[in-house]
C-alpha cells in the first residue's frame, strides 16, 4: 500500500490538531479533528489496485505515530536562531514568532554590503544612505521622562561614565594632531595634523577609510557641514580645501586669505538652497562664503576687514543655532555678524576687554547668548536686551566662600569657555589649571575643578546629558567631569612609548550619541574612547598609514593637486597599502581592512613595489607578475643580476637597493621625498655620490697594535633610508680605525696624509653632507627606549698604516721612501706594554676578525641595532657548555634567560643594544627584545647575553634567513 506525500498545508493541519490535544484545549481539538474529515483535508491512502480510500485523522495518527505531539512546538523553538545567523535581532537574545521587522521571522531585508558600495567608489568610503529601512528606535528613557515616572539622573547616574575605557590608540600621523572632529552620523572620525593630512577613521573598529591630501602646510581647523556630505579644512598654507564625504574628491579649492586661518564653520541655517561657510584669519579678515546646497558651487566671498590697527588677527568664531556669528580678536573687540539679510552684514561691535579675546562660544539653544573670554582674566556671559548687547562678568580671581585664601600673585587668563548641554552653566578653564563653574543666569562661582597639572585648550559638553563635561589639557589628562556635583568621575593619561613621557591632549570631541569621544594628541596618535567591548579594535594595528600618505604632489595654478608619481587625482588612484611608522606593509590580513581591498586575493595584497634609478631620480615601478622571457619574476631577475654583480666584485660594499632586496624586503613603499625629513630620503647628491663611491680593501690585522676600546656600526634602517650613508661611514670608519698612537709622526706629516687622497675621493666628500661619528648611539635605542650606548673611542692621531703609499711618495721614488724610513727610526722610541698586560701574549689582545668585517656575511652573524633575529634556546645552552669546558669566562647562572624566562625553543627578539668588551677573549654583549610573534611589536621583557662571534656554535639567525629556510621546507 503507498502513500501519498502530504501537502505542507495538511501537514500543519495534522500538527495543530496534535498539539491541542495535548494541551488544555482539547474540545478545540475535537472540532479540528471533524472538521479535517469533513472537509476531506485528511490524506487518502491508495490501495495496491490504484484505488483511493478516504481515511480517518485516527488512521493518519496511527501513520505518523513516530512524531511526538509537542512537535510542532519544537520545530518554532529551532527557526529563531536559525534566522538570528543570516539577521540579527534589534534587541539580541529576543525569539518570538509574532515579532515585527526584525524580528519578524519572515524579515527578508537584504542588507548593505559595505564593501560592495566601497569598490564603486574606488576604494573610498561611502556616505551611509539617508535611510536603510531599520524601524525606528524607541527612545526609552525619554518616554519614561514624559511620562513622569523616572527622571534621567535616575535612569541614567553619572557613574555609568566610568565605565568608558579606551578602546585604541593610533599613530596615524607623523606630527601633532591638533584637530578632530565627528561626522553627523558619529560613524566616522576626521583628523587632521600639521603633517598636512586630513585622514578619515572609522568610529565602530577604527579602520583607516581615507587620506585627504592637497595642503601644502598646519592644518589648522576642521568643519563638516550639518547635511554630512562635505569636509572642510583650513590650513597654514591660506588655502580652504573642501571634500565631498562620498567619494573624498575635492569640491573645490578656496582663497582669500593672506595669512594663515584661525577658524572655519558652516553656518547651521540654511535658507532655500542657500548655505553660507565662515572663516577668518590671522590677515585680519572674516570671509563668508555663499555655496548651493544642490549644485555645491562657491561664490566670491563676502569680506569684512576687522584691522583697527596694524598686526591685529581674528582669533575665533562661533555660530549660533541660527544665522548670527561673533568672532573675538587679538584687538580686544568682539564682533557679531547677521546671515538672514540678503548678504552678510555685521550688526554689533564692543569693545568689552582689556586684552585679547582668546575665545568666543554661543550657547546651545539661544540665538543671542554668547561668553567671550580673555587674556585679561575675565570672561563675559552676552545677552541681548533692549536692542543692546549686556554682559555679565565672571572674574577668574573670584573663589569659593570655603576656599583658603591663598595668594596668587600670577597674572590668570582664560584659555577656553564652554556651555553645557541646557546653557544652566558656564565653564571656563584658566591659566592656573582650574577649571570654574559659574551660574550662566547671575555669574555665580558654583564649583572649582581641580586635577590638571598644565593648561587646558580642551572643554567638550555632552551631546545630551547636561551632567557631563570633558576636558583634556597638555598635561596628557582627560578628565570626565559632573558639574552638578562637581566631582571628578573618571581619568585617563595618555602615557606614550617608554622614553618619551605623556602626550598633550590637543582636541578632543564628542560623538553625536554619545558613545564615544576621540582625542588627538602631540605625538600624531588618534585615541577613542567609549563604552562596550574593546574586541573589534584589537583587529587593526597600532601604525596606520597608507603607502601613498606623502608622497610628492603637483599643483597648477590654481592649487588643485595631482599625485607626481601617477599623475592621478588622489582620489582616483586605486586602493593603498596599509603600513606602519616605518613604511613597512602590513601582513596581508591587515590589508583586507583598506576599503576596496575585502575581497582580494592573498596575492593581491603583498605590495609588489620596486624603485629604480633614472637618471639621478627614483621612479616607482610595479614589478608585480609580471614575468621576463625566461619565466622568471622581473622581481627574482632583477635580485639576480645584482647578486652576479656582487659576486663579480668581492671587496665592494654592497648597495644599500641590493641588500634590501636580497633579503626579499620593500625598500621605498613608503617613499616621501619631499614632505618627510631629509635625513630619511636619498637625494639626487645621495644617489651621485654612491656612482662616485670609493672602493676601501680591508685592511691587514697587523695594522693594530693596541686594544681597541669601540666598535663603529651602521643601522639597517639607516641603510635603506640613506643609500649614500654606507659609504660615507665606510669612509669614515676607515681613518678612525687608522688611528693609533705613534710618536713618530708629527701635525705636518699627518696632514699631508690626511690631504693625499684621490680626486675621486674629494670630489665625493664635497658632494656628501658630512656625518658624526658612527660610534654614537643608534637611532633604535631612542625607539626602543633604552639608552644603552657603546662605549666611545678615545682620540688618537692619524699615522700612517702599513702598505699605504700616497701619489707624492709614488711620484719621488724609492729615495724618499728610504729616506723617510730612516727619519722614522731615528724619532722612534721604544714602547712599553701596559702595565695590565705585563705577562699576557700581547697577540691576544689583537681585535678578532669578525670585528674588522666590512662585507655582510651570512655566517658568522655580526649583530647590528635594530636586527630582528631569531634565538635558538638549544644552541645558547649548547655555547654555554662550551664556555664552561674552555674556561673562556665566568658565567652568572642567575642572568641565563632560560632560568628567568619561560623560553620557547626558538624565539622572535630584536637587538636593542650593543657593547663590546675586548678580552681575551673579545665578547658581543647584546641586549635583546622579545618581539610578539603575531605583531610583530616589542613586549616590555628583554635579557642580555655575551657572545663571541668566530667558530662557536652559531645561537643567532637574522629573521629573513630563518623565513628563507623554512620557505626552502627541506626535507632528509
Amino acid at each position: 500500500m503507498a502513500r501519498e506525500p502530504c501537502s505542507q498545508t495538511e501537514a500543519l493541519y495534522y500538527l495543530i490538531a496534535r498539539f491541542l490535544q495535548s494541551g488544555p484545549c482539547k474540545k478545540a481539538a475535537q472540532i479540528l479533528v471533524e472538521e479535517l474529515e469533513e472537509f476531506e483535508l485528511v490524506p487518502q491512502r491508495w490501495s495496491w489496485d490504484g484505488k483511493k480510500y478516504r481515511r480517518t485523522f485516527q488512521d493518519w495518527m496511527t501513520v505518523n505515530q513516530h512524531i511526538p505531539a509537542d512537535y510542532l512546538l519544537r520545530v518554532c523553538q529551532r527557526i529563531g536562531p536559525l534566522i538570528e545567523k543570516e539577521i540579527p535581532p534589534s534587541v539580541p537574545g529576543v525569539q518570538t514568532l509574532l515579532g515585527l521587522g526584525k524580528q519578524s521571522l519572515l524579515c527578508c531585508k537584504k542588507v548593505c554590503s559595505g564593501s560592495a558600495v566601497a569598490a564603486l567608489h574606488r576604494g573610498r568610503p561611502p556616505e551611509p544612505p539617508v535611510s536603510d529601512g531599520n524601524a525606528p528606535s524607541v527612545p526609552i528613557i525619554g518616554a519614561r521622562q514624559a511620562t513622569g515616572t523616572a527622571r534621567f539622573g535616575q535612569v541614567l547616574p553619572s557613574s555609568s561614565y566610568q565605565h568608558m575605557k579606551i578602546h585604541k590608540r593610533i599613530l596615524g600621523h607623523l606630527s601633532s594632531v591638533y584637530c578632530v572632529a565627528f561626522d553627523r552620523t558619529g560613524r566616522r572620525i576626521f583628523t587632521g595634523s600639521d603633517d598636512c593630512l586630513v585622514k578619515i577613521w572609522a568610529t565602530d573598529d577604527g579602520r583607516l577609510l581615507a587620506t585627504l591630501r592637497g595642503h601644502s602646510a598646519e592644518i589648522c581647523d576642521m568643519a563638516v557641514n550639518h547635511e554630512n556630505s562635505l569636509i572642510a579644512s583650513a590650513s597654514c598654507d591660506k588655502v580652504i580645501r573642501v571634500w565631498c564625504l562620498r567619494t573624498c574628491a575635492p569640491i573645490c579649492v578656496l582663497h582669500a586669505h593672506a595669512a594663515s586661518i584661525t577658524s572655519i564653520q558652516f553656518c547651521p541655517a540654511a535658507k532655500g538652497t542657500a548655505r553660507y561657510l565662515a572663516s577668518t584669519g590671522a590677515d585680519g579678515m572674516v570671509c563668508f562664503w555663499k555655496w548651493h546646497a544642490l549644485s555645491l558651487k562657491f561664490d566670491q566671498p563676502v569680506k569684512f576687514l576687522e584691522r583697527s590697527r596694524p598686526g591685529v588677527q581674528v582669533s575665533s568664531s562661533s555660530f549660533s543655532s541660527g544665522m548670527f556669528m561673533a568672532t573675538g580678536s587679538t584687538d580686544h573687540m568682539i564682533r557679531v555678524y547677521y546671515l538672514g539679510a540678503e548678504t552678510p552684514m555685521k550688526v554689533s561691535e564692543m569693545d568689552a576687554h582689556t586684552d585679547k579675546v582668546a575665545v568666543v562660544q554661543f550657547s546651545n539653544n539661544s540665538e543671542l547668548r554668547f561668553v567671550s573670554g580673555s587674556r585679561d582674566g575675565t570672561a563675559k556671559i552676552w545677552h541681548y536686551q533692549q536692542q543692546e548687547w549686556k554682559s555679565v562678568t565672571l572674574d577668574m580671581a573670584a573663589k569659593l566662600p570655603t576656599a583658603t585664601n591663598g595668594d596668587d600673585k600670577a597674572k590668570l587668563v582664560v584659555t577656553m569657555v564652554a556651555w553645557d548641554r541646557t546653557d544652566t552653566t558656564v565653564i571656563t578653564a584658566v591659566s592656573n589649571y582650574l577649571l570654574k563653574v559659574w551660574s550662566s543666569a547671575s555669574g555665580q562661582l558654583l564649583h572649582v575643578l581641580s586635577g590638571h597639572d598644565d593648561e587646558v585648550f580642551v572643554l567638550e559638553a555632552h551631546p545630551f546629558d547636561p551632567r557631563i563635561m570633558l576636558s583634556a589639557g597638555h598635561d596628557g589628562n582627560i578628565y570626565i567631569w559632573d558639574l552638578t556635583r562637581g566631582v571628578k568621575i573618571r581619568n585617563f593619561f595618555n602615557m606614550q612609548i617608554e622614553g618619551q613621557g605623556h602626550g598633550a591632549i590637543y582636541d578632543c570631541k564628542f560623538s553625536i550619541d554619545g558613545q564615544h569621544f576621540a582625542c588627538t594628541d602631540s605625538h600624531g596618535h588618534l585615541l577613542i574612547f567609549g563604552f562596550g567591548c574593546s574586541r573589534p579594535y584589537e583587529k587593526i594595528p597600532d601604525h596606520m598609514f597608507f603607502h601613498t600618505d606623502y608622497r610628492p604632489l603637483i599643483r597648477d595654478s590654481n592649487n588643485y593637486v595631482l599625485d607626481e608619481q601617477t599623475q592621478q587625482a588622489p582620489h582616483l588612484m586605486p586602493p593603498p597599502f596599509l603600513v606602519d611608522v616605518d613604511g613597512n606593509p602590513h601582513p596581508p590580513h591587515f590589508q583586507r581592512l583598506v576599503p576596496g581591498r575585502e575581497n582580494c586575493k592573498d596575492d593581491q595584497l603583498i605590495p609588489q613595489l620596486g624603485y629604480m634609478a633614472n637618471d639621478g631620480e627614483l621612479v616607482e615601478q610595479v614589478l608585480g607578475q609580471q614575468t621576463a622571457e625566461n619565466g622568471e619574476s622581473l622581481l627574482d631577475s632583477l635580485i639576480r643580476q645584482l647578486q652576479n654583480e656582487q659576486d663579480e666584485a668581492e671587496m665592494v660594499p654592497s648597495s644599500p637597493a641590493v641588500e634590501s632586496r636580497r633579503s626579499r624586503q620593500v625598500d621605498g613603499v613608503w617613499q616621501m621625498q619631499h614632505n618627510s625629513l631629509q635625513s630619511q630620503v636619498a637625494t639626487e647628491r645621495d644617489l651621485l655620490a654612491w656612482s662616485h663611491r670609493v672602493v676601501v680593501n680591508e685592511m691587514p690585522h697587523g695594522t693594530f697594535k693596541k686594544k681597541q676600546q669601540g666598535h663603529s656600526y651602521q643601522t639597517r634602517s639607516a641603510q635603506v633610508r640613506r643609500p649614500a650613508t654606507r659609504s660615507r661611514n665606510l669612509s669614515t670608519r676607515r681613518n678612525s680605525e687608522s688611528q693609533i698612537d705613534s710618536e713618530n709622526g708629527d701635525t705636518a706629516e699627518q696632514r699631508g696624509q690626511s690631504e693625499a687622497s684621490s680626486d675621486e675621493e674629494s670630489q665625493w666628500q664635497s658632494e656628501s653632507s658630512s656625518s658624526e661619528s658612527s660610534s654614537e648611539y643608534s637611532d633604535w635605542t631612542a625607539d626602543a627606549g633604552i639608552n644603552l650606548q657603546p662605549p666611545k673611542r678615545p682620540t688618537r692621531r692619524l699615522v700612517q698604516p702599513s702598505g699605504y703609499s700616497s701619489s707624492e711618495e709614488e711620484e719621488g721614488g724609492d729615495e724618499a721612501k728610504e729616506a723617510k724610513k730612516k727619519e722614522n727610526e731615528k724619532r722612534k722610541k721604544p714602547k712599553k706594554p701596559p702595565s695590565s698586560l705585563a705577562g699576557l701574549n700581547a697577540e691576544e689582545w689583537l681585535p678578532p676578525s669578525w670585528i674588522m668585517e666590512t662585507v655582510p656575511n651570512r655566517s658568522p652573524f655580526v649583530p647590528q641595532m635594530g636586527d630582528e633575529l631569531i634565538y635558538f634556546k638549544q644552541g645558547h645552552q649548547a655555547y654555554m657548555r662550551a664556555v664552561r669546558r674552555a674556561k673562556a669566562y665566568s658565567i652568572n647562572p642567575q642572568k641565563q634567560p632560560w632560568n628567568r624566562f619561560d623560553l620557547r625553543d626558538q624565539e622572535s627578539v630584536k637587538v636593542v643594544g650593543i657593547k663590546y668588551e675586548v678580552g681575551p677573549p673579545t665578547l658581543c654583549c647584546l641586549k635583546l627584545a622579545f618581539l610578539d610573534p603575531v605583531s610583530g611589536k616589542m613586549t616590555n621583557d628583554s635579557f642580555s647575553l655575551y657572545h663571541d662571534m668566530p667558530d662557536v656554535i652559531d645561537f643567532l639567525v637574522l629573521q629573513q634567513f630563518y623565513n628563507e629556510a623554512r620557505e626552502h621546507n627541506w626535507q632528509p
